[in-house]
């Protein structure tokens, strides 16, 4: 019984479009998964799994949560609990920390969300969560080589960062919008580059 956790300093920083991809690519490896939506004003995983259900698509178990506490009990019930957390949040933040195996902090590649972000991850360091359970992740990234500096960036302030990055990719929001996955594009390279972040974690997890 894993908890994997989604993080942001900013809203927009992909961390829902990480939870909600993670959840299909979990899901369809096999493991018996959850997602907890605790955005209770957004709802926007529980949203795009109604999409997704919709769509007649493989189906996702979420839930919507008010508390953190009430959302970790589900991870008597799965394999995987993975939880989307509130953007700007940070005593939330550190409960959903607190909960979990894994911490994963999206944020996206210019320093406006890095700083924030940097800030977050010490910040959580300094209240006592293991900097092994922290990881970074970079997404909508203009390019691959904007991915790979505010990679240096990351590393050099001393925090880990997936080696896998998401692009800024019109066709993921396309897919998220259908309650689709980031690997479920009509795009094979869109597709294997999230892919790529799906399994990096499972590596981690696996660990």
């Amino acid at each position: 019984m894993i908890v994997v956790s989604c993080i942001g300093q900013k809203g927009g920083g992909s961390k829902s479009s990480t939870a909600r991809t993670l959840a299909v690519g979990f899901t369809d490896a096999g493991w018996k998964t959850h997602l907890g939506d605790l955005d209770e004003k957004q709802q926007t995983s529980i949203q795009w799994c109604k999409r997704r259900e919709d769509a007649g698509l493989s189906n996702i178990d979420c839930g919507l949560y008010r508390r953190v506490d009430t959302a970790v009990k589900m991870k008597a019930q799965c394999d995987l609990l993975i939880l989307d957390g509130r953007p700007a949040a940070e005593t939330t933040s550190l409960s959903i920390a607190i909960e979990s195996d894994l911490v994963i902090i999206s944020t996206g590649p210019t320093i406006d969300d890095l700083q924030p972000s940097l800030e977050l991850c010490r910040e959580l360091i300094q209240k006592g969560i293991p900097m092994e359970r922290l990881v970074f992740l970079v997404a909508k990234t203009p390019s691959l080589a904007e991915g790979k500096k505010a990679q240096a960036t990351i590393r050099a302030w001393g925090f880990t960062v997936l080696n896998s990055t998401i692009r800024f990719q019109p066709a993921y929001g396309q897919a998220l919008d259908a309650g689709r996955a980031l690997f479920e594009t009509p795009f094979k390279t869109l597709n294997d580059e999230a892919r790529a972040m799906v399994e990096e974690i499972h590596d981690i997890i696996n660990a």
